[in-house]
């Protein structure tokens, strides 16, 4: 199994996706949405490999869907680098190349 990292950028986003779901939504709906995402954690662990490859936003980038959110991530060896979480329309290749 792989190890799932975080950089700080993706925890920022996770942070920032919280408290959005919590402030719009309320503490249930935001709590559902983040078991959502520990599922797709947990997902990445047991096939790192799941998500398509993204070459326009580097050599190793892949994505993975949930919801309303693109994961950006790249896989080395054993371990699960989740990059940036976006909202899906976001501007990813401005905003994860900064």
């Amino acid at each position: 199994m792989a190890e799932v990292r975080f950089s700080p950028k993706a925890r920022a986003d996770l942070a920032e996706i919280d408290e959005y779901g919590t402030d719009a939504f309320g503490d249930e709906v935001a709590a559902d949405y983040a078991r959502g995402l520990n599922d797709i954690w947990d997902r990445l662990e047991r096939h790192p490999r799941i998500g398509p490859r993204q070459p326009k936003l580097g050599r190793l980038v892949r994505c993975i869907v949930h919801q309303s959110h693109r994961i950006f991530y790249e896989v080395e060896g054993e371990v699960v680098l989740i990059l940036r979480i976006f909202h899906h329309a976001r501007d990813v290749k401005r905003s994860l190349l900064k």
